[in-house]
């Protein structure tokens, strides 16, 4: 009579078991998503891409592959930030923090525009 209660107990362990695995990875997706980071090429008085649509909490890396430093910024009244002076080779980020359309430029050559849509999410 034993057998049977032990394989009865070894069967409801299995299930209690696979059943907490079934759950375990709704509860992680029901965390918060964080948005991917985006990448933007500081070039020879342009950025790429010049548009770019981001979610709220997103990261944007300003990677500088040329020969002169740049300085992206964008000043708003409800946003402001700044990546400071990005020298050839070196990548400055700015997060976006705030849902909008911002105009990203540089300090140091005025021609130069990116607009970032940012989104209330991704």
């Amino acid at each position: 009579m034993r057998a049977p209660i032990r394989a009865g107990l070894t069967a409801f362990v299995a299930a209690a078991a696979l059943g907490g695995a079934l759950v375990a990875p709704h509860a992680v997706g029901a965390a918060k998503k964080k948005p991917r980071p985006r990448t933007v090429d500081v070039a020879d008085n342009y950025y790429a891409p010049a548009r770019l649509t981001v979610g709220k909490g997103s990261v944007v890396h300003f990677a500088n592959d040329e020969t002169y430093v740049h300085h992206a910024f964008v000043d708003t009244p409800d946003f402001k930030a700044d990546t400071g002076d990005i020298p050839p080779g070196e990548r400055r980020d700015i997060v976006f923090t705030r849902a909008g359309t911002y105009t990203i430029r540089c300090a140091i050559h005025p021609q130069m525009k990116l607009v970032v849509e940012v989104t209330e999410k991704e």
